[in-house]
């Protein structure tokens, strides 16, 4: 017999074993859900934007919020958005922490400041209409807790959005996950 050729196939065999092992504790976290993407706040709140764009409400994926983080409505015009079409609103839990400050910006552009100094665990609840009218309709007829979330934050969609100047106008609300 040809020694060589056997040598060869256990070798392969423990490079195929060591392959299979490899992909084993690459899919292993991604299977028992322990493995997460760290999607920044700009990236998540941009993919739910772009997803109710026409109308809808969604929830973004989870994200952290980093200390001293500050995100303003003029950051997604490359969407496609006008910085007064989105106005942030923090959820009425996340607010009682007094860690975020939500505002309105000389009618400009709306912002959220998150000052706390451990990262905050985050999603987004994204709520699109075509007129700032009809958001706040659809806002009035919400959940609770979105009702809620907009009078704790103590910001007026149309302040920003107007009745019908700017469209599409968003509200984004920021909840604690």
């Amino acid at each position: 017999m040809n020694q060589k050729g056997q040598a060869f196939s256990v070798f392969e065999l423990m490079i195929a074993a060591i392959v299979a092992v490899a992909i084993l504790f690459v899919l292993l976290p991604i299977i028992s859900g322990g493995f997460s993407f760290n999607t920044t706040p700009k990236d998540a709140i941009s993919n739910s934007l772009s997803a109710v764009k026409d109308g809808g409400q969604t929830t973004s994926q989870d994200f952290d919020l980093q200390p001293n983080q500050t995100l303003k409505s003029s950051q997604f015009t490359d969407n496609g958005f006008d910085a007064h079409s989105i106005v942030f609103a923090v959820s009425e839990q996340l607010e009682a922490g007094g860690k975020i400050e939500v505002a309105i910006e000389n009618d400009e552009f709306s912002y959220l400041t998150y000052t706390g100094s451990t990262p905050q665990p985050a999603k987004a609840v994204v709520i699109c209409e075509q007129t700032g009218e009809l958001l706040d309709e659809t806002i009035g007829i919400s959940s609770e807790k979105i009702q809620d979330a907009m009078s704790a934050s103590s910001v007026n969609v149309t302040d920003l959005c107007d009745v019908d100047e700017y469209q599409p106008c968003c509200v984004v609300i920021i909840e604690r996950r």
